[in-house]
């Protein structure tokens, strides 16, 4: 049984978004510092969802792990749980999406089971992107306020920009919340062909034939 394109196209989209929402958040550069004195004090400072990391001018950089999750601040804490829940999400919907597939034998017997199947999982990569997008929106605003309300000198050494990372789990987001409804999308003429099963189609062909005795 072949798939169709659209639904193909969903499923790569959602692997792509999957593979980037791990990327992203196995990524240090969430929130980044530069502090710039002279040439001869240059620092960059990164701020991951799981260490830290120190660039100095000979562009040596040292990483350190959070030793404790209750020294951390909130939104490092809250969009570590988020993302993670959203893979976990992107897994089963993996599972569940390759299942529902037209061109993998799994429930193939049982059409109507298999396309609700495909759209089960899309709703999990629905629920995925959705969750990453709203943490990692969350995530970027706090770093905005925190920046706009530091306008003092002593303060300003402190203030973060938000890290190639914010825009590696826009993307996986959004790859995921696109092709999770791809998936959940059901063309009209693929499930009219997708209902006519084998049976249907002879007793079709039978009371065609008894028609014409």
């Amino acid at each position: 049984m072949s798939s169709s394109p659209v639904q193909l196209f969903g499923y790569a989209l959602a692997l792509i978004g999957a593979v980037g929402s791990v990327f992203a958040t196995t990524m240090v550069e969430w929130k980044r510092h530069s502090y710039t004195e002279n040439t001869m004090t240059s620092k960059e400072t990164y701020l991951g969802l799981w260490a830290s990391c120190n660039v100095d001018v000979t562009r040596n950089t040292m990483c350190e792990n959070y030793k404790s999750i209750f020294r951390l601040p909130a939104e490092i804490l809250t969009t570590r749980v988020v993302m993670i829940i959203s893979i976990l999400l992107s897994g089963f919907g993996l599972l569940v999406a390759t299942l529902g597939l037209k061109c993998t034998h799994c429930l193939e017997p049982d059409v109507k089971t298999k396309s609700r199947v495909a759209v089960s999982g899309g709703i999990l990569f629905i629920m995925a992107g959705i969750l990453a997008i709203s943490v990692t929106s969350w995530f970027a605003n706090t770093i905005v306020q925190s920046f706009e309300f530091s306008e003092s000198r002593i303060t300003s050494y402190n203030r973060f920009e938000f890290g190639n990372a914010v825009v590696v789990s826009w993307g996986a987001a959004f790859c995921s919340l696109v092709g999770g409804c791809l998936l959940s999308f059901r063309l009209p003429g693929i499930c009219l062909e997708d209902s006519v099963s084998p049976t249907n189609l002879q007793m079709k062909t039978g009371i065609s034939h008894t028609n014409y005795v």
